[in-house]
């Protein structure tokens, strides 16, 4: 029979009788890498291989005559294998440290394994023969994260890879940006060898993040295969991609989305421009600041990064703590790094720690007032004014409201008992019905977004929830607690239904601008009235409105609207701090799911959990169709859990794809008051 055996120098990589695992090998040898020496037997050769001993006896002694080595390797080189769509890594066997007369026993398990993985159909299936390389060191490297992550993660081991890929043994691992450089606890073999360049060397080589199996003998660098990363999409590579143009000329950041970006994830240009009024010298934040003692300094820490709204970290902090940075430590851990601004910085953090939260009775009736104001402003100027005043409010109550549910959550600390279900069984401690105000009617949107036109929720329920635990517990506790935790207790309760009213109060007002701008938008002959969401401010003060300026920027931010950006980014890799914490109390099972997936999902008796980075307040759309909610980021203030809470949906944060056993489509079951999440 013919003899089959392709040399390395031979392999084209049109081929469609060779695997892409040999494909592959073919184009680094050709980039100039080391790999170890190689040839392939076609698929057109494997079923004879496999059934004929003869005729693999002879291909063998082939094999031992034009391709000496004292051992060898026998890999799979599957034409289903290591492709962009699926990798079906460590399906098929691999045998290693193969002597010469154990050559052909080798090569017929390979094919017996693949024979009965493919149904008997080794027609997609080729073999690649490789000179054995007794290893110093091993590894596998991606070149991303394969949850999506722009970090390279490299797992090494003493010996031969192969432990690694098959969980053998638990390796030694390294995360790093492409900008870091290696951690000082790398193995010094990583700088002999240059293998974090040559690394992403081959990503670009490739066009795509890569998942490569590695050695080094002797001083050497090898490379084993490579193939495409299939868990990251063609898309979170081009994010990956703008993320390390973005932020190449960067020493130290420290972005990261906060409750801020809470109230509007995605700001068009309008929205961006009203953001930055709010928190400027002289805006409704500065004003409560003063008015509480606090000396503030806004310094341009809102963050448009692709279409997302973000917070510089370090320069929000310096704006109240200038003594203060996160870049002293890997860990961005606020400390003490500058005599300059010591003593501003020790008096806002007095004042802070210090702040009464006693006036709420004022806060509702100043709330009531104009949440039911039925005066409608129809001039932008007085619109956008009256906006900012009220926003003074709005603000004032966020603050007092975090503070309240921080000292309750101090407070509880030791108790068995989780500050979600407190919240959520408020009843047992105060009357909430006597802080009622009518809903706004004729309003659009649940967030400060110009653009968020969804339908209003107005997140109010005052039917008491029969928690057992808390009642047991708050029957358990003696007189001197309760005297102690009952004022906390009723202040917290209320100050989270003010921070609600609060969110009503912005997206009535936010309304009201919404339309007068499609007014203005009509009045210049706007072909789409929303188009002028992608005005500002100080155009409009100009009376400089173009519908094609703000169609450029449109066309600019939609570019970007196919990204879902990482919840911070670092110049160093963080270790996540993320703990799950229940902020909505309750069971929920159902499909975990994002909001695009539900959009397009047709099986309306699913039981839905949706999985978000934020908890944005217009995510209440999804209220009718889900059970439950996961999400990144978020807390018991957030304007969304608040609402959850009042619709008795579960939610839990701090959860992270990829850093939890949970993925997308698992079936779950959270519980929205101590945070558990179990897959079901």
């Amino acid at each position: 029979m013919e003899n089959k055996i392709i040399q390395s120098q031979e392999i084209k990589s049109d081929n469609q009788l060779l695997g892409n695992k040999t494909i592959n090998l073919k184009k680094c040898l050709d980039l100039g890498f080391c790999v170890p020496k190689f040839i392939a037997l076609p698929a057109d050769c494997c079923k004879d291989l496999f059934e004929k001993e003869d005729y693999r006896n002879e291909v063998v002694q082939g094999i031992i005559k034009t391709f000496p080595n004292e051992k060898y390797a026998v890999r799979s080189s599957a034409l289903i294998e290591d492709g962009g769509a699926d990798s079906y890594a460590g399906q098929f066997k691999t045998e290693l440290d193969v002597t010469v007369d154990r050559l052909s026993e080798s090569i017929y398990s390979v094919l017996a394994q693949a024979s009965e993985y493919l149904n008997d159909d080794l027609g997609q299936f080729s073999i690649i023969i490789q000179k054995y390389v007794k290893a110093d060191m091993a590894g596998v490297v991606f070149t991303r994260n394969p949850i999506g992550g722009r970090e390279m993660v490299i797992e090494y081991s003493s010996g031969i890879g192969e432990q690694i890929v098959s969980g053998e043994i638990v390796p030694e691992k390294n995360q790093l940006y492409w900008n870091n450089d290696l951690p000082k606890d790398a193995p010094k073999e990583f700088n002999r060898s240059s293998i974090i360049s040559k690394f992403k060397k081959i990503e670009s080589s490739f066009d795509f993040p890569q998942d490569i199996e590695w050695c080094i003998c002797d001083n050497k660098f090898y490379i084993l295969q490579t193939r495409p990363i299939t868990t990251i999409s063609d898309t979170q590579y081009e994010q990956i991609l703008y993320l390390e143009k973005f932020l190449a000329k960067r020493n130290c950041f420290y972005f990261e989305k906060t409750e801020i970006s809470e109230i509007a994830p995605r700001p068009t240009s309008f929205t961006f421009s009203l953001l930055k009024k709010l928190y400027e010298k002289d805006g409704p934040i500065d004003k409560v600041y003063r008015e509480l003692g606090v000396k503030y300094q806004y310094n341009s820490f809102l963050k448009i990064i692709g279409n997302e709204l973000y917070v510089d970290s370090e320069k929000e902090l310096c704006g109240l703590l200038p003594a203060y940075t996160h870049f002293s430590d890997d860990e961005f851990v606020p400390k003490l790094k500058i005599k300059s601004g010591l003593l501003r910085s020790l008096k806002n953090i007095i004042k802070l720690n210090t702040i009464s939260t006693k006036p709420f009775e004022e806060l509702f009736v100043d709330l009531k007032k104009l949440i039911e104001d039925q005066d409608v402003c129809t001039e932008l100027d007085k619109s956008l004014k009256k906006f900012i005043l009220d926003y003074e409010l709005v603000f004032k109550v966020n603050l007092l409201s975090g503070l309240s549910i921080k000292r309750l959550e101090v407070m509880l600390k030791r108790e068995a008992i989780e500050v979600a279900d407190v919240i959520d069984s408020a009843n047992l401690f105060v009357d909430l019905s006597k802080y009622k105000i009518s809903a706004p009617t004729n309003v659009l949107g649940n967030s400060l977004d110009i653009s968020d036109e969804t339908k209003f929720v107005a997140g109010l329920n005052d039917k008491s929830i029969e928690n057992k635990d808390v009642k047991k517990w708050w029957t358990e506790q003696p007189n001197s607690k309760k005297q102690l935790y009952a004022r906390k207790l009723k202040e917290a309760a209320i100050y989270s239904r003010l921070r609600e009213y609060g969110r009503w109060l912005t997206v009535k007002t936010i309304s009201q601008v919404r339309s007068i701008l499609h007014e203005l938008a009509k009045q210049n002959s706007f072909n789409e009235k929303e188009n002028i969401y992608f005005t500002k401010i100080d155009e409009l003060s100009r009376g400089e409105v173009k519908e094609s300026t703000c169609l450029d920027r449109k066309h600019e931010y939609d570019q970007y609207s196919k990204f879902t950006l990482p919840s911070r980014l670092t110049s160093l890799i963080v270790k996540s701090d993320n703990k799950l914490l229940g902020v909505s109390s309750g069971t929920a099972q159902g499909k975990i799911m994002t909001g695009d997936q539900i959009d397009k999902s047709s099986q309306n008796d699913e039981k839905v959990i949706l999985y978000t980075e934020i908890l944005s307040p217009d995510l209440t759309q999804y209220f009718d169709e889900i059970s439950g909610i996961v999400s990144t980021n978020g807390g018991l203030l957030s304007h969304l859990a608040i609402v959850a809470r009042e619709k008795r949906i579960p939610v839990v944060v701090g959860f992270s794809l990829g850093e939890n056993d949970v993925k997308i489509g698992d079936n779950i079951e959270i519980n929205g008051g101590n945070g558990k999440i179990k897959i079901l």
